[in-house]
């Protein structure tokens, strides 16, 4: 079978389950989100987070998915300012830094005490952290330093190799998803995306 599935309303559970299997093995895909494509592993699978790793040559955090604020509590401490922010922006392409608690997806986290994440819009997407039961990473596809590959065929042909699975929902071309750290006293964006820093300023 090919690495490269096209996603379809008929095959959609069919796919999720797929690609459900072949995290629990340790595997990494690329799935769509609603801003690009990203590279998922379980945060429960090391294994699958340091694949990752190698493929992006990547030492930095990795951003997460989840589903729903209630999973999302789990990893993270949200404040009122947080708060504010999900109620409004969640699901979209809005991810928050927020701090981690005590022993939380220290895989993907690098030393950092913060996590990155985000409750995507797309409805894949959902469905696969909702079947998981957990996060799953969600960082672009691409080699670190070089623009995200936003076309399956793309995908397949330049890292098809490294993956075990490609969701191909076509072409996902961004922008990406906007950043905003709340580790600190005053809110940090550290990416201006989908979502213009002055439209979050009004919620700080």
């Amino acid at each position: 079978m090919s690495k490269r599935l096209r996603l379809s309303r008929d095959n959609f559970s069919a796919l999720v389950d797929k690609a459900f299997e072949v995290l629990l093995m340790e595997g990494v895909i690329a799935y769509p989100t609603e801003t690009l494509y990203g590279l998922g592993a379980l945060v429960s699978r090391p294994g699958a987070i340091e694949r990752i790793r190698k493929i992006k040559s990547k030492t930095e955090p990795i951003l997460i998915l989840v589903k729903g604020v209630e999973m999302a509590e789990r990893y993270v401490e949200i404040d009122q300012r947080a708060k504010r922010l999900i109620d409004h922006f969640w699901p979209g392409p809005l991810t928050l830094i927020l701090p981690a608690k005590l022993g939380m997806a220290e895989e993907v986290r690098a030393d950092s005490e913060g996590i990155g994440i985000r409750w995507s819009g797309e409805p894949f997407a959902q469905a696969l952290v909702e079947r998981a039961f957990e996060p799953i990473t969600s960082t672009s596809v691409n080699r670190s330093g070089e623009p995200p590959l936003t076309d399956p065929e793309e995908i397949e042909n330049q890292l098809g190799s490294e993956l075990d699975l490609i969701i191909d929902a076509g072409t996902r071309s961004g922008p990406a998803s906007t950043v905003l750290s709340l580790l600190g006293d005053e809110p940090e964006l550290i990416r201006e995306g989908v979502i213009k820093f002055d439209d979050l300023k009004r919620f700080f």
